[in-house]
């Protein structure tokens, strides 16, 4: 009869050893031709090449060019000439006139077009900046997720692995008479399992690879593997009150609602200013009976139209903007807590893995394997303590990815998503 210490020789130590200690940062052997990229040159070129950012910057360029026109003159000049005859019993002789005429603005029209152009360039370059915060948050977000996705690639391949010694093992043990055909079948069911769920975490792990360049804005050709080892968000132990006014100095949306705000009031007060007329000062000169310089000025008289139209629809639009203002405050500070408390959640079900299960389930191994060589225990309780152990570090990268994904919420409810991420996994 067989003992167990001769069936353990049909799994290498050093999967057992894999299995024990976890995958750590080793890396996967990935297809050829896929390039490596770390998350500063990833946030780099995201910051150029993501569309996101791109049609942020040409809203910002445009809002500019809109500032510098409403200083322009929102008037030219104009030029008058008329030619003629003039006649008598006697004579005839011809007479001309040309003149130029300039209309001005009055009431402040100008300086409330000028301060509503300057505030919607404030919004439009607070709306630009914040783009590229969201960008490169969610850059980052998708580099870890990439990273964990690897991880899970790493030890879906390790389970394969060692679930396919393990069929090994069943079937030797079954031909020297040590087995039952019930170990070769629960093994080869596991060899099944761990087969399909590397296929799964093959796929998941090539469709990271694609979202990553995706959200930098990568050509679709190139395929960036996240370079490094996995480094995860720090805690946080700022107090929520502290946070929430953090957000509200900081967030870059809710200045350009501010900005938007702002710029609706100049807008009404520019409406209010239609009802002065603008005079227009005209200068002519000519020759009739003798040569003439005339000036005249005219102005339109604002009685029946007095700008009734645009204020109402200017004191709408301060209304709205003022609505969208007090809901985007309320909206960040909501945001703040919501994430805060998500994130922290997180990070306890991440401490209880890192503490409490997996070491257990490590110790809990290294029993088996003991018991195993030493024919204590059999082939199945051996499995079944290596499938805990695939579950649990597979739920510990849960636990991980969930993480992440909160910690990328709060940064971005804070206003401060390129926090970097400082401890190393």
């Amino acid at each position: 009869m067989i003992r167990g210490r001769s069936i353990a020789r049909a799994v290498p130590a050093s999967l057992l050893a894999v299995l024990i200690g976890g995958s750590g940062g080793s890396r996967p052997v990935w297809s050829q031709g896929v390039s490596q990229i770390s998350l500063t040159e990833a946030l780099r070129r995201a910051a150029e090449l993501n569309p996101d950012v791109r049609i942020a910057e040409v809203d910002a360029v445009a809002a500019q060019r809109h500032a510098r026109a409403a200083r322009l003159w929102a008037y030219n000049p104009e030029f008058d000439v008329g030619l003629g005859r003039l006649g008598s019993a006697d004579t005839s002789r011809a007479s001309y006139e040309f003149g130029i005429a300039q209309r001005f603005e009055l009431g402040g029209k100008r300086g409330s077009r000028i301060a509503a152009a300057d505030r919607r360039l404030v919004a439009a370059q607070s709306r630009q900046i914040r783009r590229r915060d969201e960008v490169a948050a969610q850059v980052t977000r998708v580099f870890l997720l990439a990273q964990v996705a690897r991880m899970r690639l790493e030890t879906a391949r390790e389970a394969e692995l060692v679930a396919g010694q393990l069929k090994t093992a069943a079937e030797e043990r079954l031909r020297l008479g040590a087995g039952t055909q019930l170990e070769v079948n629960v093994a080869a069911a596991a060899a099944s399992r761990e087969r399909r769920a590397r296929l799964l975490s093959e796929q998941a792990y090539a469709s990271a690879v694609i979202e990553l360049a995706a959200t930098i804005g990568l050509p679709g050709a190139e395929r960036p593997e996240p370079a490094g080892d996995l480094t995860l968000p720090p805690a946080e132990d700022r107090p929520e009150a502290e946070l929430v006014t953090l957000a509200l100095d900081r967030r870059q949306d809710l200045r350009a609602s501010i900005a938007e705000r702002e710029a609706s009031a100049a807008d009404l007060r520019g409406a209010h200013a239609l009802r002065w007329p603008d005079p227009a000062l005209l200068a002519t000169t000519g020759r009739e009976e003798s040569r003439l310089l005339r000036f005249r000025l005219s102005f339109s008289l604002p009685v029946l139209n007095r700008a009734q139209t645009e204020r109402a629809e200017a004191a709408g639009f301060l209304d709205r903007a003022v609505i969208a203002e007090d809901a985007q405050r309320r909206r960040v500070e909501r945001e703040v807590r919501d994430a805060l408390q998500a994130y922290r959640l997180a990070r306890e079900a991440y401490d209880a893995f890192d503490r409490e299960v997996v070491e257990r389930m490590s110790d809990n191994l290294r029993l088996a394997e003991e018991s195993f060589r030493a024919g204590k225990i059999g082939l199945l309780i051996f499995s079944t303590v290596r499938r805990d152990l695939v579950e649990a570090r597979l739920s510990y990268l849960d636990a991980i990815a969930e993480l992440v994904d909160r910690r990328t919420a709060l940064a971005l409810a804070i206003g401060e998503p390129n926090a970097a991420p400082s401890e190393r996994r």
